[in-house]
């Protein structure tokens, strides 16, 4: 794979010598954009890995206890009511932290 990236190199420098860098750079430009787009798009029509099961209810968070989830990049703090999942949120690309509190 690699030794193929030798020849496309020499290629794409006398192209852009010869003929001008826009005809070098817009393929690479237009790839780089058309994978991302692509990559979004894809992500929206995968299914929730995190979703609860149709058949299973929640259960409701007990009476003397609190339960926090917090996101150590902003700070951001969600009271949970409901465990639908055992599973921790995520926020700011990373899972957020569980902190459950005893109330007297």
């Amino acid at each position: 794979m690699y030794l193929l990236l030798i020849p496309v190199a020499l290629l794409a420098v006398i192209v852009g010598v010869n003929v001008g860098w826009r005809w070098v750079f817009a393929p690479v430009l237009a790839y780089a954009l058309l994978a991302w787009l692509y990559g979004s798009l894809r992500a929206l029509t995968r299914p929730g890995y995190d979703q609860v099961d149709p058949g299973s209810t929640p259960e409701q968070v007990k009476e003397g206890e609190r339960t926090l989830f917090w996101c150590e990049e902003c700070g951001t703090e969600v009271l949970l009511l409901f465990r639908g999942t055992p599973r921790a949120p995520s926020h700011c690309g990373q899972r957020m932290h569980e902190r459950t509190e005893i109330l007297n």
